[in-house]
Parts: C-alpha cells; structure tokens; sequence
C-alpha cells in the first residue's frame, strides 16, 4: 500500500514507530538506511496535514512537530523539539501519563484548551495514541490537535439564541426580560456594561429601563442629544465605535463628546413596524475587549426577538 493511501492514524503510528526505531540502539546499519529514508518519506507527508502532529516520548518531551502544530501555537518547528508538551497547556499545568497509565492506553480523544505562544488560548480536539517497541512496551505518545474554537463558538451562539427565543416568547414583564437577555448574553460575550434604552417619539426622549455599567449610573430619561445612543436611534442602524471613531465622528458634528470614556461600544437597534422603537448595547473599558461580527449578529437577534415580545405585550405602547 502506498504511504499516500493509508489512513491518517495508520501514518501516525507508522512514523512514530519508525522515529522510536532510530532511537533503538540495535538497528543495524542497512535497516538504519532504509528506516531514515522511510521516515523522511512519511515525515512529507505528515508535514503536508492540516491537522497538528506532535510525537512526545513518555516523559513528554517533543521528538517531533509538524508546522500544522507549531504555526497553530504560534512557533517555528525548531522551538518546540525538545521541549516538554506542557508547553501548549495554560499556566503548564499539564499531568503527563504514567508508564502504568501508558501500557493501559489504546487511544484518549477529549476536548481541550491549548496556549500559544504570546499567552492566547483556544480550544481543541485532542486524539492520543501511544507508540510501542517491539517488546509491546510504550516508549512514546502520539498526540493530534485540531482547532474547534469556531464550531464551539457557533455552537454556544446557537445555544444562547435558543434560550432567547424561549424567554422572549413566554415573556409578561419587559424588565424581567431585559434581565434574562443580559445574562445570556454575557454567558457568552463581555457584557459587564450592557444597556437597554428606550426612545418616546411623543416626548422625543431617551430613557433606559435596563442599565449595568461598571463606572455610570443609569442616565434620567431626557429629550435626545447628539450622542452614540442617539445616533442609533435617528439612523436605525447597526453602530460599531471605538475611541478612534469617536473622534472621527466628533470632528464631523456627528455627535457631542461622551462623559464617560470607553474603548469600544456596539449599539443595534430595536425596531416594530419599520421604526426604531429602542436599542441593546455594550461597551469595554479595555484593550483587550473587542467587539465583532459576533456580537453584533448575538444582539441583532435579541434586538428582533424583543421587538417581538414587546409588540406582543404592548410593553412600550406610547
């Protein structure tokens, strides 16, 4: 059979019982030969996968990575030969197998958390199988490490919808409500600063009946300014900001400028018959808080569903 066409677990056990083969004291010069060459034919092709290959011994140090591996931690393959796999684990904090545990072994597949290199983490399908001598005795681990960090994100955001959906449909008090939307969404994004605010086209005001902000007090009802909230309002559109664009926007007499400093703020809106009835919002304080695509789709959807819920309570009737 060619190497090719072999399935991907029998490659991986094949090149980590030809590495443990090198490293045996006993191969005869010709076998030597032939093991080298045969081992750099298979090390092309692990090398070509997508998926990330690391073959440890079992004290856990890395005899083998392949840049699918190192690139998705964030290193050149020289960086990680010789080092411990506690490498990828946060803090190192990693529990190496016993001889015992190994002998035992067939094949460990469980999800994970990995470490990159500048401290980063991401989640990740984890298969191992140990590799044996001759004897039958394990001499190393072969481990394969697939990124999910996406599908489980999309998997959490399907699950969040779901109970928003629930909650919005058996909703009778609009604050009670506003409660349930915030804790679901921060189950799953930063929403420590998260905001409801109303608009009354009667009084031409703005006020918020559900307000959590870690450095402001929840704003009286007034007549509109010119401010993010209100821009949203007037424009009925999605609004992203940070401070760059703040000024931007201050500079063009967009708006007036904001009391209290933030580092990024989204605003979507909440709307009933083609007006805007409302918003939902966030906002960080911090660097590394940024807001993106998901977020924005997480608080479209929930703007949607309470426009429902609210047409269906005539919570906001003016």
């Amino acid at each position: 059979m060619d190497d090719r066409e072999k399935t991907r677990e029998q490659l991986l056990k094949e090149l980590g019982a030809l590495k443990v083969r090198l490293a045996e004291s006993d191969v005869l010069e010709a076998d030597l030969r032939r093991t080298s060459e045969k081992l750099r034919a298979m090390e092309q092709i692990v090398d070509s996968m997508h998926v990330g290959v690391t073959l440890s011994d079992v004290e856990g140090t890395i005899l083998y990575s392949n840049p699918a591996e190192a690139a998705m931690h964030g290193y050149e393959v020289s960086e990680l030969i010789g080092r411990e796999v506690r490498v990828f684990a946060p803090d190192g904090i990693w529990n190496p197998l016993t001889r015992d545990q190994a002998r035992k072994l067939k094949r460990l597949t469980r999800e994970g958390i990995n470490v990159r290199k500048d401290g980063s983490t991401f989640r990740v399908l984890l298969t191992s199988d140990v590799v044996r001598n001759q004897a039958g005795e394990p001499v190393a681990v072969i481990t394969t490490s697939e990124e999910i960090t996406a599908r489980k994100q999309a998997e959490e955001v399907m699950a969040a919808m779901f109970k928003i959906t629930e909650r919005t449909a058996a909703a009778g008090d609009a604050r009670k409500l506003f409660d349930d939307i915030h804790t679901i969404v921060g189950g799953i994004v930063y929403a420590r600063n998260f905001f409801v605010a109303r608009y009354d086209p009667i009084g031409d005001t703005v006020s918020y009946p559900h307000y959590v902000d870690e450095f402001s007090s929840p704003p009286d009802p007034a007549p509109l300014k010119r401010g993010l909230v209100e821009q949203v309002l007037r424009s009925g559109e999605t609004l992203f900001a940070t401070q760059e664009t703040l000024e931007h926007i201050i500079q063009d007499g967009g708006i007036d400028g904001m009391d209290t400093p933030f580092v990024n703020w989204l605003g979507v809106p909440i709307k009933r018959g083609g007006r805007t009835i409302g918003l939902i919002g966030i906002r960080s304080y911090t660097d590394d808080i940024q807001f993106g695509e998901m977020e924005k789709r997480l608080l479209l959807f929930a703007a949607q569903q309470v426009a429902g819920a609210l047409e269906r309570t005539r919570a906001w009737d003016e």
